[in-house]
């Protein structure tokens, strides 16, 4: 075929409400310790390697995986006390987000979040036509429920997402307030529950008192983030629906087969949760004692905090370290703000030594 002359521009050919959406971008900083991303930096526990390196090693590389992911399905049901037909598999909650939002949202309907939030429902949403509307948060990060009924009200929107405990601020809603949204909601409630392992408490499986609600979990803050598996809890009625947006074979056979061990194993991993927030704790004292440094409550793996220094001046100090952690200097809000995960002692200490020579 002989070469063609250009006559169409590819760039007119992509929908212009995506032309008009940022590509999801962190900047790939050279580090020694990465507190930047929420991840676990613990492996798995020795018996549980163990028994996933012989659960890898048994899988047929050369078959397609179970389709339906039944077994993994089955032990995750057990595991949150549903039914396997109430749950969706994802590769990462960010599958389980678009697949809800293609099944759900149609051009110029409206999503409801809270400010700031995880920025994936906004990005998800606009794919689809949709508007995200943001309700602020308060001052302690806490819901500002009036403001979030009045946008209710005022836009009916299809999908309201809260992430509890939050991303980026750590802090869990009311339970209370949380529930006044979901008898109000007119469309679907998510209930994000990527951290719930580090907090005290979790809603469970909502759905089965309101069927407008949804629950999404995921492995990737716990120790699997390499698997990319999320999954949602819902009515079934509601997840046989969104099911037909996913795409066959999502879930590898691997992932599949490693994180059926780790369902199955939990409260091996339950330990490794206890130190992550053992360690919280003693990050939010020492960062406080730096006088200008101001970490929030937080019921995640990571903590958010005001640097009442030039956040420029300091991030640059904390990468000579060779430390990397989240700066938000896009953000009207929180450009002043930084959110550190949580590592073992040996990557905390380094990072609080890193703090401390910043003058």
């Amino acid at each position: 075929m002989t070469t063609r002359k250009e006559t169409v521009n590819p760039e007119e050919l992509i929908r212009p409400r995506i032309a008009s959406i940022g590509a999801y971008h962190v900047e790939p900083y050279p580090c020694e310790v990465a507190l930047d991303a929420n991840e676990s930096p613990y492996a798995p526990p020795p018996k549980l390697a163990e028994r996933i390196h012989r659960a890898m090693g048994a899988v047929a590389l050369n078959r397609y995986p179970d389709m339906l992911a039944q077994n993994l399905r089955d032990a995750i049901a057990a595991k949150e006390g549903v039914e396997a037909e109430e749950i969706l598999l994802g590769n990462g909650s960010d599958e389980v987000i678009q697949c809800l939002c293609a099944a759900t949202l149609e051009p110029g309907e409206t999503v409801l979040v809270p400010s700031p939030t995880f920025s994936m429902y906004r990005q998800i949403a606009g794919y689809f036509g949709a508007d995200t509307v943001e309700a602020p948060l308060r001052e302690d990060w806490s819901l500002d429920l009036e403001r979030m009924l009045d946008l209710m009200k005022d836009r009916a929107p299809k999908i309201i997402f809260l992430a509890t405990p939050n991303n980026p601020t750590g802090t869990r809603f009311a339970r209370a307030e949380v529930e006044t949204v979901i008898e109000n909601a007119p469309g679907l409630v998510v209930v994000d529950e990527a951290y719930v392992d580090f907090a005290d408490w979790s809603f469970g499986p909502l759905f089965r008192q309101a069927p407008n609600v949804v629950v999404l979990k995921t492995l990737s803050k716990v120790g699997f983030a390499a698997l990319r598996l999320g999954y949602m809890m819902a009515d079934h009625r509601l997840s046989a629906g969104v099911n037909k947006t996913r795409l066959p074979y999502n879930i590898n056979s691997i992932t599949q087969a490693v994180a059926r061990e780790v369902v199955e194993h939990w409260d091996w991993l339950k330990p490794l949760f206890g130190m992550v927030k053992k360690e919280r704790e003693k990050m939010s004292a020492a960062l406080k004692k730096t006088g200008w440094l101001a970490p929030y409550p937080s019921e995640a793996n990571f903590i958010l905090m005001r640097v009442d220094k030039d956040p420029q001046t300091v991030f640059s100090g904390l990468l000579t370290d060779g430390v990397r952690v989240r700066w938000f200097k896009d953000s009207s809000r929180l450009s002043d703000h930084f959110r550190v995960t949580v590592g073992t002692p040996e990557e905390n200490a380094r990072f609080l030594k890193s703090v401390d020579g910043i003058r």
